[in-house]
């Protein structure tokens, strides 16, 4: 039997389906104890689109390697540009947001429109203060989330960010403002853009340094969901600015690729190397935010009058949404402790299906885009061995 439940959303408002439909009804996801979710940054899966990409590219053997040795899905796809909106889509089912200043937009601030920017949250703040070159601190995101789902059902959840300078931080970028290295930036880490997560100290506190992961591997205590970003010199990202560690003439994409493939070959050896790999059922995921493909609509609240939008609001149209009009192929490899090994599965995928998966491994419901019908779990790549 499915349950709908009404979340506070925008989209809600403006008479859209219900936000949240009951894991019940999933496919097959297993429940699971931990789930590790490893984001990367800006690289398709294959070349293409006039970037290199990852499973062709000399330089990620370790990737390609877990993609050999464990589970990938081949067409897996980001839902939007840049960074950020991919990275609200994970963990709310969307990619809209609330708009709090509106600078260098034509609509008033306070409207809730498409996220196409990677400008920080609202409550986000500089340093040094007065920056030489302040952010935009614009987003608020009133949509419900993975984070306050988890909370709600009694799970526990944490951020790991590689180079944040201290738990809970508000800074949107470290060292300095968005005109220096910003080894850290806040557009790689979603949790302080929503606002249940900005209004609840207890959540916001859940965003801890990436050393900490080890510590409670070590400790045997990681939570349920453990969300973890590299620093932009680690997520393949790369800095050009002089002042970071891989700035200036190390800032190459062959160098950026490396650095990251390193980072993802330790952090899972970190993971399935501990006490918590050893115990009950546990999955990761390996997830690039984007890659370089074209977008999946035409969607400009700011035209006169707006493109793609829902009629009567500035919210993307239903266009924007349709798995036919994606074509940003990432790589996505799920690896388990007790399952099935060496799959391959050609089905569509998006970040709404991570969504969706992560939802059902912990019977939670299902938010925003997880919750619709063209929305597939990953199941098939946690199946069982047999």
């Amino acid at each position: 039997m499915r349950r709908y439940l009404v979340g506070l959303t925008a989209a809600a408002v403006v008479g859209a389906p219900s936000v949240a439909v009951h894991a019940q009804n999933s496919e097959s996801v297993p429940l699971l104890d931990h789930v590790f979710v490893i984001v990367l940054e800006n690289h398709n899966a294959f070349t293409s689109f006039g970037s290199t990409g990852i499973l062709d590219n000399p330089k990620a053997p370790h990737i390609q390697a877990l993609a050999k040795q464990y589970n990938l899905a081949s067409d897996y796809n980001g839902v939007w540009h840049p960074s950020l909106p991919n990275y609200v889509a994970m963990i709310t089912g969307d990619w809209v947001g609330t708009d709090v200043i509106a600078t260098g937009h034509t609509y008033p601030a306070g409207s809730t429109v498409g996220i196409s920017d990677d400008d920080s949250p609202s409550i986000a703040t500089d340093y040094p203060s007065p920056p030489a070159n302040a952010s935009n601190h614009r987003w608020r995101v009133k949509l419900p989330s993975l984070a306050g789902q988890l909370v709600a059902a009694g799970k526990d959840w944490r951020a790991y960010l590689q180079n944040i300078p201290a738990s809970g931080t508000t800074l949107a970028n470290w060292p300095g403002d968005s005109n220096t290295a910003k080894i850290y930036a806040v557009k790689h880490n979603p949790f302080p853009y929503v606002a249940e997560i900005q209004d609840d100290p207890a959540q916001f506190a859940r965003q801890v340094p990436i050393e900490q992961l080890f510590n409670d591997l070590g400790a045997n205590t990681v939570p349920a969901f453990s969300y973890i970003v590299a620093d932009q010199c680690r997520d393949m990202h790369g800095l050009s600015n002089v002042l970071a560690p891989c700035g200036g003439v190390n800032d190459t994409d062959d160098n950026d690729v490396s650095r990251g493939d390193d980072e993802t070959f330790w952090l899972v050896n970190g993971i399935t190397g501990s006490p918590v790999w050893k115990e009950g059922r546990n999955a990761i995921f390996v997830v690039f935010d984007e890659g370089n493909g074209p977008l999946t609509c035409n969607y400009n609240p700011d035209a006169k009058p707006a493109v793609d939008v829902i009629p009567g609001a500035l919210l993307p149209g239903p266009d924007c949404y349709r798995p036919n009009n994606f074509n940003d192929k990432v790589v996505m490899i799920v690896i388990t402790n007790y399952g099935v090994r060496g799959q391959v599965d050609s089905r569509f995928y998006s970040h709404y299906s991570l969504l969706k998966t992560v939802e059902a491994a912990f019977d939670l419901p299902f938010l925003g885009h997880a919750a619709d019908p063209t929305t597939r779990t990953l199941a098939p790549l946690l199946a069982p061995a047999h």
